[in-house]
């Protein structure tokens, strides 16, 4: 048997919320590597991307249904991309490092201090170097496989 109290409190509620559902709408989350600023959170955003797309492309290539002429595309892309993303992990660690350096050199002497910006200074360079030619290859894979794979 059901209790009319709160059967009438359910539909009230449900009366209540249905237009704040209706009208809810999830926030926009922009494309992480475009919405990053530092190159540190763009190396970060281009290596977990590229994780992702590489993930749906071994599920692309791995479902009987994909044509031969896109595996074969999907791999040539994936050569194409993850030297340029091991590169970037490799400058990303190089960057941590003298950043760590960089912090410890702080108490001290001053020669150290100067050899830790340059060398600071250098990974940084080179970390957004490796940023810049990670970002083709990685969306081009994943312009292959949004033509593929349509969301």
């Amino acid at each position: 048997m059901r209790n009319p109290v709160l059967a009438g409190l359910a539909a009230l509620a449900l009366g209540c919320l249905a237009p704040a559902c209706a009208s809810f709408r999830p926030p926009d989350i922009p494309n992480p590597i475009a919405a990053a600023k530092t190159p540190e959170h763009k190396a970060i955003a281009l290596i977990e991307t590229y994780a992702v797309i590489l993930e749906e492309a071994t599920d692309l290539v791995a479902n009987p249904n994909t044509p031969n002429a896109v595996r074969q595309a999907l791999a040539a892309a994936e050569r194409a991309a993850t030297p340029s993303i091991d590169l970037l992990r490799i400058a990303f660690g190089a960057h941590l490092r003298a950043q760590a350096d960089w912090q410890a050199a702080q108490t001290k002497d001053r020669t150290t201090i100067e050899r830790a910006s340059a060398v600071l200074a250098i990974a940084a360079v080179r970390l957004a170097e490796a940023v810049d030619q990670a970002r083709a290859p990685v969306a081009a894979l994943q312009r292959l496989i949004q033509k593929e794979n349509p969301a």
